[in-house]
């Protein structure tokens, strides 16, 4: 039964692990310790700045103290890499690894740092039957005596639409002895979420939700407006010069710290918003945001994040930022480039990333106090950034949304200069969760007593008063199962001896709940229905017009349309005839009508009842019948092909369609090492210039160009598949290849010296707008998959295809295009 910690905690039966810290503890806190020296799971929930990473540091020296080991998982490699920089400072008694995809370091240590991801594919190889055909597992580790803690940050992700699935196989994978301590934002209806973690524990492990709202640094959220001398040449009117000045260059209070919204504020901003576009009084955005910092220095509201919607816009916005955010007498303009050339000089190559404009235009932000983050950055020159943050050398950094997970940035304001974003198919407004996950950056605990949010609102259109509202005050957002059955996990199923299981497997998932759910909630219309059914029933044994002459009428008007010329005019005359001999026959047909629609009514519930029922087991057959269509299991689904084993392996791209062209080239025995290259750049994502995208094969080698064509027709197959059996695997088949870049990783591949390469980088790759971080991005993809087709080579003994595929990393890592990170 999930333990609800609600109460003041009052036990004293801990305090002895309370006092290893030098500062009273939340009880929230204390809860979730308790939980973990008990043998319980935690899970915290409360907001970003409340110290509820302090259980999980707290879990790992507990559980080190024991003996015993630790996998602390995350959702980005971003957060990753510096967790384990921070704790390795942190703790230097205890050991560190850290596995990312890109980065494998001491496998053996005692706390190994992870994405999620690579926990899930470990414990989906762990489980298999053993044979000596396995491939090698990136970090061996005995579960069943050595592993006792999972430590989950940013659990919430479990709620994310493409990825949510990785969190929920994976804990449901996790044996039952392991403890898991799970960090999250706050999440609708945490209860329900423990109430699964904890279901099916047969060794009396119960969930401790450690919940609070209450944030030990309280904030409050600003409008802000500012305006130039203009409005007040152009407006003569004293009462309204006098609005104006009470309106701008102030911070106007729009939700309390107990989380009020103010409408009175909302109206004021709103007004003055609406008295500027009707004389046309515009604001730059870079007059805003210079007023706005150099307000927020005087008023001592540095540092500041500042979160836009834009790569691009995120560069621009700190190029225009010219007021003096540094204190009269700091320093950070004469050390901030020693002490980032000091930093990149970890890397051989140090003298490459020094002569990069890029790194020149960071540095010179950087001297001013200005830092910039955003996932098309070169990787060490954002992980610079997040160095001088922890350095407190950044008074202002402008950031996007991505900033907000998890990584650490001590802040005491954020800025939203919008509250809408692009999606990836429209703009739209942020939801309250994405809103609430940013605003929360601000306020350090232990440092700050009070965070501020402001918002820029002469440079974004006011939202609707019930919009604004919904955005600050809103509920988080709904959890909703995003467990999808696909091919991968009936593949590891199988192979790890869990074919009859698999039924089993899938019903532990969220899925099920929802399922359950909806199959109540249909089974409680049905009986509805049927009650309503039995009344139109009585009715229409009362009815004054002969059923059978009813009937009648009903078929010969829903066929009139039907007929022409003389069998309409028969037809009509015989309804004409209806009416006059049965005054009440329009009355009576419309009951029938109605009782003929509820028991079609009736039907399609049975149906969908029918199809709850059996959803998961369907969905499986679906699933296996495709797999043993194609050859990947056997006709009794519980064996996998050759086929099969190797799909079973790959999960950096889709399995099925990778397995079947490496046989089909048999295991690209006369392609080179370039041409893979080329091959595989199309499983990569990037972003592009419209104008620059490419939507056919562009290839003129014959054998690369066959197998696009192949991956093609392997897609529309493997669609077509799923569209006909009704099935969603989660794929997204439109999405899963471009041929935006080969020609681009081609040329890569051929530049040797520092020359081409900065030449490349410089001209090539700027041409068609790709960020060096994307292209990185890109690279370091094509190297993950080509380490999974090694382990797969080698397991089928194909060692002509693992040489070539050990060519690609060394060929392709060069220059700043590299795996490292400042953080190792």
């Amino acid at each position: 039964m999930v333990f609800i910690c609600d109460k003041p905690y009052e036990s004293i039966e801990f305090n002895n692990y309370f006092e290893l810290f030098n500062f009273p503890l939340s009880d929230f806190q204390k809860y979730a310790i308790e939980a973990i020296v008990k043998g319980h799971h935690a899970l915290i929930t409360a907001h970003t700045g409340s110290g509820k990473t302090l259980p999980a540091e707290f879990a790992i020296q507990h559980f080190k103290s024991q003996g015993k080991k630790i996998i602390y998982t995350s959702p980005i490699k971003a957060l990753s890499n510096q967790k384990f920089y921070e704790f390795s400072k942190k703790y230097p008694g205890i050991s560190f690894g850290l596995f990312t995809g890109d980065i494998k370091t001491n496998p053996n240590a005692d706390v190994l740092i992870m994405t999620t991801e690579i926990l899930m594919n470990y414990l989906y190889s762990y489980t298999e039957q053993k044979d000596e055909k396995s491939p090698e597992l990136q970090f061996q580790i005995d579960i069943q005596n050595e592993l006792a803690c999972v430590i989950f940050d940013e659990v919430h992700y479990i709620n994310d639409q493409d990825r949510g699935q990785v969190w929920e196989q994976t804990i449901l994978m996790l044996p039952q002895h392991i403890q898991m301590v799970m960090l999250s934002a706050t999440i609708d209806n945490p209860v329900r979420f423990a109430k699964w973690c904890e279901k099916g524990s047969t060794d009396g492990k119960e969930v401790y939700l450690a919940s609070t709202d209450y944030r030990v640094v309280p904030l409050t959220h600003y409008l802000f407006m500012t305006t130039t001398e203009a409005p007040y040449k152009t407006i003569k009117d004293k009462t309204i010069q006098q609005e104006i000045r009470n309106t701008t260059n102030r911070l106007i209070p729009i939700r309390t710290a107990n989380g009020q919204f103010l409408e009175k504020g909302y109206y004021e901003v709103k007004n003055m918003g609406t008295l500027f576009d009707k004389h046309q009084f515009f604001m730059k955005r870079k007059f805003v945001l210079n007023t706005l910092a150099g307000q927020l220095k005087r008023d001592e509201m540095l540092p500041a994040i500042a979160f836009v919607f834009s790569r691009k816009n995120v560069e621009v916005c700190a190029k225009e930022i010219t007021t003096n955010l540094l204190e009269d007498d700091s320093k950070i303009p004469y050390i901030v480039r020693q002490e980032c050339e000091q930093i990149i000089r970890k890397f051989s190559n140090f003298k490459e990333y020094l002569e990069l404009p890029e790194y020149q235009e960071l540095v010179a932000l950087l001297e001013k106090g200005i830092g910039i983050h955003h996932s098309g950055m070169i990787p060490a020159l954002r992980e610079i950034v997040e160095l001088m943050i922890s350095k407190k050398y950044i008074k202002l950094l402008f950031a996007t949304e991505s900033f907000a997970i998890g990584l650490d940035c001590p802040i005491k304001t954020a800025i939203f200069t919008s509250l809408t974003k692009f999606d990836g198919h429209s703009p739209r407004f942020l939801f309250p969760h994405e809103y609430t996950q940013m605003a929360g950056r601000a306020g350090r605990r232990g440092i700050d007593t009070v965070g501020h949010v402001v918002h820029c609102n002469n440079i974004f259109e006011m939202p609707m008063l019930s919009e604004y509202q919904t955005i600050l005050c809103g509920k988080p957002q709904k959890l909703t199962s995003k467990f999808h059955i696909h091919y991968s996990m009936i593949l590891n199923l199988i192979r790890s001896g869990n074919a009859i299981g698999l039924n089993t497997f899938v019903g532990k998932s969220m899925i099920y709940n929802e399922i359950q759910s909806n199959m109540n909630g249909s089974q409680t219309q049905l009986a509805e229905l049927e009650q309503s059914l039995l009344q139109k029933d009585e009715i229409i044994l009362q009815m004054r017009t002969p059923l059978e002459e009813c009937n009648k009428y009903i078929t010969i008007q829903d066929d009139l349309p039907l007929y022409k010329n003389k069998k309409r005019k028969e037809a009509e005359r015989d309804i004409s005839n209806l009416k006059e001999n049965y005054k009440w026959i329009i009355d009576d047909c419309q009951k029938i009508r109605e009782r003929n629609s509820l028991n079609h009514q009736i039907l399609q519930e049975k149906k969908q009842i029918e199809y709850l029922e059996h959803y998961i087991e369907i969905h499986i057959q679906n699933i296996s019948s495709i797999l043993e269509t194609n050859g990947f299991i056997n006709k009794d689904f519980d064996n996998l092909t050759p086929h099969g084993k190797i799909a079973a392996n790959i999960h950096e791209i889709h399995p099925l369609i990778m397995t079947e062209i490496l046989f089909k080239s048999q295991f690209f025995k006369d392609i080179s090492t370039k041409q893979i290259v080329s091959f595989l750049s199309i499983f990569t994502q990037v972003n592009i210039l419209e104008e620059f995208k490419i939507s056919y094969p562009p290839s003129s080698d014959p054998l690369i160009k066959c197998l696009l064509l192949d991956v093609q027709s392997m897609i529309e197959k493997y669609e077509t598949n799923e569209e006909n059996f009704g099935l969603n695997t989660g794929i997204h088949y439109s999405e899963m290849i471009h041929y935006d870049i080969y020609e681009e990783i081609k040329e890569w591949f051929h530049s040797e010296t520092e020359q081409q390469c900065k030449y490349f980088i410089q001209n090539k790759l700027q041409e068609k707008g790709i960020s060096i971080g994307d292209f990185t991005k890109a690279v370091l993809k094509i190297i993950c998959i080509s380490k999974e087709l090694i382990q797969v080579c080698e397991m089928m003994g194909e060692i002509d295809a693992v040489y070539k595929l050990n060519e690609i990393e060394p060929t392709l890592l060069k220059y700043v295009i590299i795996s490292q990170s400042l953080y190792i």
